[in-house]
């Protein structure tokens, strides 16, 4: 566990474009180049997101307190001392089409203008979902925006049932910066050109070390390199990606895409498969698309016997929600390998005391089931 240890204890934070990223991306490029790979690290620059104000919610009607918010990247700026306006509802947020589509709010100043939407984190499998740093699902429209906690939503949510009109206070400002983001892209030839790429994102949520989300990731990701590595030959080529600024709309997974179209390549790409937030948890998310990666899916949970392994397999479809997604969107067929609940995910907590070394060595196995279906169909 020495890649997962490094990252989230030694390094901690690793908000894309800041040092604990940059740091993360030279550790992992030393370690992946001790194994007989070709290695190397794609630098990117990429339109990013400053904090000048951490958010801050007031209920002030009717019934005063403090609502816990988390800051949305991508997000407009208020005034320095906020705005005040009617909260109401405003429909559904769709973070991710189809699976995580969650209650939106709105700020409306006395004018009846739209000032501001909050967005509230409704947790999965019964988690309790307290407000987490997330990217405006839509930021080329800037509202000043945060995320708030499932448990205020539903004290606001009785006020409504109640009739009682809902005043708050809203502040977070911020300002789009530019960045530089740092892929680990690490190749084990094969015989032939047609590869196969595994990724996980580096880079951390703000505030937050990181462990599950997703050091222990890339821990498996090293672990199946290594592993691979050791092995006599391999009919396809294998390339393992440590890609950073995933918590940026998958930025790192898309700089990789293009950057192997630009040199000709990305038509030999069989497959991406994404390993992300697993190391915690009792049930296994996995997405495969199209097909005939279902398929595949289908066969290594019976190989495995993963049904015995965990509370529940779930199979997902077309979803965005991390790396796996920019291939998608470039045609490719791909799959992610998912264990959940995660109770610390994305927050301060996600440090190394919520981590379960089984669960990783089980998505290594996964990953590497998945690895002997491509070369059984391609002998």
């Amino acid at each position: 566990m020495e890649i997962v240890k490094h990252l989230a204890g030694t390094i901690g934070e690793r908000w894309a474009g800041r040092r604990g990223a940059a740091e993360a991306a030279a550790y992992l490029y030393s370690r992946f180049a001790s194994l007989p790979l070709e290695v190397e690290q794609q630098d990117f620059p990429f339109l990013g997101w400053e904090i000048d104000q951490e958010p801050r919610l007031e209920i002030l009607e009717p019934e005063p307190f403090e609502a816990a918010v988390a800051l949305m990247e991508y997000s407009g700026s208020t005034p320095p001392k906020g705005i005040e306006g009617q909260l109401r509802t405003a429909g559904i947020a769709k973070i991710v089409p189809g699976f995580l589509e969650w209650p939106r709010y709105e700020v409306i100043n006395s004018k009846g203008e739209v000032e501001a939407y909050l967005i509230v984190h409704v947790g999965l499998a019964g988690w309790e979902a307290p407000p987490i740093p997330l990217m405006n699902p839509r930021p080329f429209y800037p509202y000043p925006m945060a995320i708030m906690a499932e448990a205020d939503h539903r004290r606001i949510q009785r006020w409504i049932e109640q009739r009682k009109p809902i005043r708050v206070r809203f502040r977070c400002r911020g300002h789009a910066a530019t960045f530089r983001g740092r892929n680990v892209v690490a190749t084990l030839p094969g015989r032939s050109e047609q590869s196969v790429v595994f990724c996980a994102h580096l880079d951390s949520a703000y505030k937050s070390p990181g462990a599950n989300n997703n050091a222990g990731g890339v821990q498996a990701l090293y672990d199946l390199a290594l592993t691979m590595s050791k092995e006599s030959s391999h009919r396809l080529t294998y390339r393992f990606l440590a890609c950073d600024a995933c918590e940026w709309g998958f930025l790192g997974s898309r700089f990789f895409l293009q950057n192997a179209e630009d040199r000709g390549y990305m038509e030999n790409i069989l497959a991406g498969i994404n390993i992300d937030t697993v190391a915690s948890g009792d049930s296994f998310f996995f997405l495969a698309w199209p097909d005939s990666m279902h398929r595949r899916a289908e066969r290594v949970v019976d190989q495995l016997d993963l049904r015995k392994a965990f509370k529940q397999v779930k199979y997902l479809d077309r979803l965005a929600g991390s790396d796996h997604y920019s291939f998608i969107e470039a045609g490719i067929s791909a799959a992610e390998i998912l264990f959940w609940p995660c109770e610390v995910y994305k927050l301060p907590e996600d440090d190394m005391n919520h981590v379960n070394e089984t669960l990783i060595r089980r998505s290594v196995e996964i990953a590497a089931a998945l690895v002997k279906t491509f070369e059984e169909e391609s002998k």
